[in-house]
C-alpha cells in the first residue's frame, strides 16, 4: 500500500502544479463578480405592484447601486423575455427562483428580491398626512438557494404630504422617497455580497511550492497561498462506469482543486458516485480540472456539464 499511496501523493502533486497553471492571478480572482438580478415579489396584495411607477423607480435604483459597486447587473426582461411574460404581476418567490434558474445565457448565480410597502396616514391631531414606505430585501444563491443576507429599511420619518396631494403627486413624491430608501437597502446587500465574494487566502493548492510537497492525506493550501475569490457556489458532480479504486482517486483530486471549499458524497456505490461540491472557481475552471484529472488518471471518458450538474463517464475500452 506504501509505493501506491506514495504514487497517489506524487500524481497529486502533478496535478496541482497543472492545475496552478490554468487559473487566473489572485488579483484577477478577487476582482471577479457574480452575475445578478434584481426582482420584484409582489405577490402580497398590500404591495406595490411591478410596473408601478414607484417600482421602477425601486429598481432601478438598485440595479444602479449593485451595478457601481462592481457586480454584473442584468435586466430580468431582456434575459427572460423569450420564455417568460413580461408583464405578469403579483407573483411570488417560487416563480422568481425558478424564471432566474431557467436563464441560461447568462447564467445567473446571485437573485435580490424585494417588496415595497407604501401607503400614507394621517395624524390624529390634525390634517397633516406622512407617506410611510418600507423596503425589505434579500440575497439568494440562485443554484443553491442559499440566503446570502437579508436588510430592511423601515421606520423613517419622511416629510409630510402637501395639501391636496392627489394620485399623480401620491406617485412623484412617495417614488422619490422610495427611490431613496432603495439606495441604502442596496448598498447593505451589496455589502453583505462582497462578504461571500471577498478572497479567501489559504483556501486552495494554488503555489508550487505547496504542490510538490502535499502532505500526506490531506489537500489543504500552504499558509500563505494565493487568495481565492468569488461567490462560492455548489455543484452535482456525478461519477460513472469508475471502479472504487478510480472513484476514490477521483475523490482526493478533486479535494486538491485550487480554491475548493468541501464536498459531501450524496450517492455511491460500485461503480458510480455522486457528490455534492462545493467551491469559489466558476464552472469553466471546473470543467478543465476535471478534464485534466481524467488525463492524469489515463481514464477515457467524457466530462458533460448542464446547469449546476457535472457528469463524468469512464469509456470503457479493451
Amino acid at each position: 500500500m506504501q509505493p501506491f499511496a506514495a504514487a497517489r501523493r506524487a500524481a497529486l502533486a502533478a496535478v496541482s502544479i497543472g492545475l496552478a497553471l490554468l487559473v487566473q492571478p489572485a488579483e484577477a480572482l478577487a476582482q471577479s463578480k457574480p452575475n445578478l438580478v434584481v426582482m420584484g415579489e409582489d405577490a402580497d396584495e398590500d404591495s406595490v405592484p411591478r410596473g408601478n411607477r414607484i417600482f421602477q423607480r425601486v429598481i432601478a435604483e438598485l440595479s444602479e447601486t449593485m451595478s457601481l459597486r462592481g457586480y454584473n447587473v442584468y435586466d430580468e426582461t431582456a434575459v427572460a423575455m423569450g420564455f417568460t411574460q413580461p408583464n405578469r404581476v403579483r407573483r411570488r418567490d417560487a416563480e422568481l427562483i425558478e424564471v432566474a434558474r431557467a436563464v441560461s445565457n447568462p447564467p445567473l448565480d446571485v437573485v435580490a428580491v424585494f417588496q415595497i410597502y407604501a401607503s400614507a396616514s394621517k395624524s390624529a391631531y390634525s390634517d397633516i398626512v406622512r407617506p410611510e414606505v418600507r423596503i425589505p430585501g434579500r440575497l439568494l444563491n440562485v443554484r443553491t438557494g442559499q440566503s446570502l443576507g437579508s436588510f430592511e429599511v423601515a421606520g423613517v420619518q419622511l416629510p409630510p404630504l402637501p395639501q391636496g396631494c392627489d394620485r399623480e403627486c401620491l406617485l412623484e413624491r412617495v417614488g422619490a422617497e422610495a427611490k431613496a430608501i432603495a439606495g441604502d437597502v442596496a448598498s447593505a446587500l451589496a455589502a453583505k455580497l462582497d462578504g461571500f465574494v471577498a478572497p479567501r487566502r489559504g483556501a486552495d493548492l494554488g503555489t508550487a511550492a505547496a504542490a510538490v510537497a502535499p502532505s500526506p492525506g490531506a489537500a489543504g493550501a500552504a499558509p500563505g497561498g494565493e487568495a481565492c475569490g468569488g461567490l462560492p457556489t455548489a455543484y452535482t458532480v456525478k461519477l460513472s462506469g469508475f471502479s472504487a479504486q478510480e472513484i476514490q482517486a477521483a475523490e482526493e483530486y478533486m479535494a486538491a482543486f485550487r480554491c475548493y471549499e468541501h464536498h459531501r458524497p450524496v450517492r455511491a456505490g460500485g461503480s458510480a458516485a455522486e457528490y455534492w461540491y462545493e467551491t469559489r472557481s466558476d464552472s469553466a475552471r471546473l470543467g478543465r480540472n476535471l478534464r485534466l484529472m481524467l488525463e492524469h488518471m489515463s481514464a477515457p471518458g467524457q466530462v458533460q456539464f448542464s446547469g449546476n450538474t457535472f457528469v463524468i463517464s469512464r469509456v470503457a475500452t479493451r
